[in-house]
């Protein structure tokens, strides 16, 4: 009854020859993560991650303004010199290409100590000589005989005094260099842009810091979030899913734990899911559908997928394979499948019936250690035949590791494989080890049924 992988095999399998016989592996390089990201993981990553990106921004943006706000306003004034030099035996070009040839070394005169002593002195401030050594520049513009001279302080005020009083004491130091012989050569420079304060700060740039905050928290959160992805890639839409998994998302449901917390029991996709199992199988029903759960929790309501076979006329019971999530969604230690298969009790104690439903329920049962995983599988096939005398359905429901009774010796009984994958709690490695499962005993699986933790808007 089992369905081998050359039918319906979602997964990319790959065939080898070993002993004349065909043997198969999946390909490991879709699940272990190093194959490279493609363009469409980058956008999958963006859709799926955008919280954590959005969270960067905020942080890049919020930690750019409080750095800003803690910076010391700059504010920079400038003023500017005209040089000219007089001679009576030159004509007036020779003396303006002399003022060009000269203009180029007086902006090293702004670092004589004498002079940065005496802007100290008149301007009576505070700062001690290096502060307003390195609060003074001069520069000459390209082919100009100007000579601009900038102050730089935390006031407006004050940097205009310092690039007045600098300019103007500049212009005493350059005429005395220069007017060694007044009467052959004269050399004045004349205030002719006097600074003025200046309305904003040169710095802390709001904008600029602002920008890159945004950049720094937009590229942090695209690496915070692709390494999430990396290292804790659990399953967030469905098609995302579909699409790395290669597995057909045959159906959508809600999470099993809101109808058992006095909520109004609804269908929430069961029967959609019901219809894609039929499209799925060429419109015929499984006698026998395995419920493989991926997560430990009881995610999936198999008694809901058997209400829907109801509403088709047909007679399904529930088969608990794996105690501990049994007793999660039914508590009570009633005698069930570990009983009926170690033959302490018979399979009419044991199903249950629910009222103004024609569905049974067979509990997993209370004695799970008293019946081996090989004896399981052996005398299961026997309790799904004898089930199937009396249900038109068997729906077994359990998990990989479950006792009594296991997902792989399920699998070799059903003729419909369902995974669960729960979004934000399966991850893809665990999707990996279920195949695997599957794998090793050669069926595949139908589909993959993806659970919702609360209802879709």
């Amino acid at each position: 009854m089992a369905k081998k992988l050359e039918t319906r095999r979602p997964y990319v399998y790959t065939q080898q020859q070993q002993d004349g016989q065909g043997s198969y592996r999946i390909d490991e390089n879709r699940f272990s993560g190093k194959q490279p990201m493609e363009l469409s993981d980058y956008l999958r990553v963006l859709r799926t991650r955008w919280a954590w990106i959005a969270l960067a921004i905020i942080l890049g943006l919020a930690g750019s303004l409080l750095a800003t706000s803690m910076m010391t306003p700059k504010y920079s004034a400038k003023a500017v010199l005209f040089i000219q030099a007089q001679s009576a035996n030159d004509t007036s070009y020779a003396r303006s290409q002399f003022a060009l040839q000269r203009v180029g070394s007086y902006p090293q005169l702004i670092n004589d100590p004498a002079l940065i002593d005496k802007v100290r002195d008149e301007l009576d401030t505070d700062m001690d000589f290096e502060t307003v050594k390195e609060s003074l520049s001069a520069t000459t513009p390209t082919d100009t005989v100007l000579l601009a001279v900038t102050g730089q302080a935390s006031e407006p005020r004050l940097a205009a005094n310092l690039a007045n009083v600098s300019a103007r004491l500049l212009a005493e130091n350059i005429e005395a260099l220069e007017n060694t012989n007044p009467k052959e050569l004269v050399v004045t420079a004349k205030l002719s842009v006097r600074a003025t304060m200046p309305a904003e700060p040169i710095s802390p740039r709001k904008t600029l810091n602002a920008a890159v905050g945004l950049v720094f928290g937009l590229s942090f959160g695209l690496l915070l979030a692709m390494f999430i992805d990396r290292v804790d890639p659990r399953i967030l839409r469905a098609k995302d899913t579909e699409r790395i998994i290669k597995l057909p998302v045959i159906g959508e449901v809600m999470d099993s734990q809101q109808h058992h917390k006095g909520g109004p029991r609804k269908l929430n996709g069961y029967r959609q899911l019901l219809s894609n199992i039929l499209l799925s199988n060429d419109g015929h029903l499984p006698r026998r559908i395995l419920v493989l759960n991926s997560n430990s929790g009881p995610h999936f309501d198999a008694e809901q997928l058997g209400i829907a076979l109801a509403s088709m006329g047909k007679k399904a019971i529930v088969v608990y394979g794996d105690a501990q999530q049994q007793q999660q969604l039914v508590p009570g230690s009633e005698p069930g499948v570990s009983e009926v298969l170690t033959g302490m009790t018979s399979l009419d104690v044991a199903v249950q019936q629910r009222e103004h439903i024609p569905m049974g329920v067979l509990p997993a049962g209370g004695t799970t250690q008293m019946l081996r995983k090989f004896d399981a599988s052996r005398l299961l096939e026997s309790l799904i035949c004898e089930l199937e005398a009396t249900y038109d359905v068997v729906i077994v429901m359990t998990t990989s590791d479950a006792e009594p009774v296991d997902g792989a010796a399920a699998a070799l009984h059903c003729d419909c494989v369902l995974v669960t994958a729960k979004t934000k709690q399966t991850t893809y490695k665990k999707l990996k080890q279920i195949v695997d499962d599957l794998s090793a005993v050669r069926v595949g699986a139908t589909g993959l049924v993806i659970i919702h933790g609360k209802a879709r808007g």
